[in-house]
């Protein structure tokens, strides 16, 4: 069980925790969905897709949106999205590529918050999360139809827990290698903000 106290292994993890925290009512009351709905604090996306009263949002949309919040000197713009939401189809890690260009993420490994690109098929099904990882522990921020799991709730979630609000949860999602089983996964490590 987490107690919401970071251990030594993570040394800086705070300042980042602070600034997701920070940002989760932005997220009450949306739904997963395609019909995407970004919060006027998201940087770089097209102008027709903000404030567009639907209240939805996937999962690339969610990480671009909350870290374009957390870091607004990453250079955010209507190009590096594209390649983030991989409409192009030629970057598999489109999210993680972007990341590191902009100077958010690194290769680092160790603990702390990482991006998730994974992939169960390529180009078919796929999935971007933040996760904030301790070991074999990972504690998950997604945007998801959760509505078929023990959480039950659609949206912007702590996966297996339920909807994303702060406190930090005093659990944790679950462990890498049943949430990461069967998939092609990479991830890069974010830095403070």
């Amino acid at each position: 069980m987490f107690d919401g106290n970071f251990p030594p292994s993570l040394n800086g993890v705070q300042p980042l925790t602070n600034a997701l925290l920070g940002n989760l009512p932005d997220w009450t009351r949306y739904r997963y969905g395609s019909t995407v709905d970004f919060p006027p604090s998201a940087m770089g996306v097209p102008s027709s897709l903000l404030r567009t009263g639907t209240r939805e949002i996937d999962c690339s949309s969610f990480t671009w949106s909350i870290l374009s919040t957390v870091y607004p000197k990453g250079g955010w713009n209507l190009e590096r999205y594209k390649k983030w939401q991989m409409w192009e189809k030629e970057d598999l890690w489109g999210p993680l590529t972007m990341a590191e260009q902009m100077g958010i993420g690194t290769n680092d490994s160790g603990d702390g918050w990482r991006l998730f690109q994974l992939w169960r098929t390529p180009w078919e099904s796929g999935h971007s999360f933040l996760a904030l990882c301790l070991g074999d522990n990972m504690l998950i921020l997604e945007a998801s139809n959760a509505s078929h799991t023990p959480a039950r709730h659609s949206g912007v979630v702590w996966k297996n827990i339920g909807p994303a609000t702060s406190p930090l949860p005093t659990v944790w999602s679950g462990v890498k290698s049943e949430i990461l089983n069967e998939t092609t996964f990479a991830s890069l490590k974010l830095r403070s903000p």
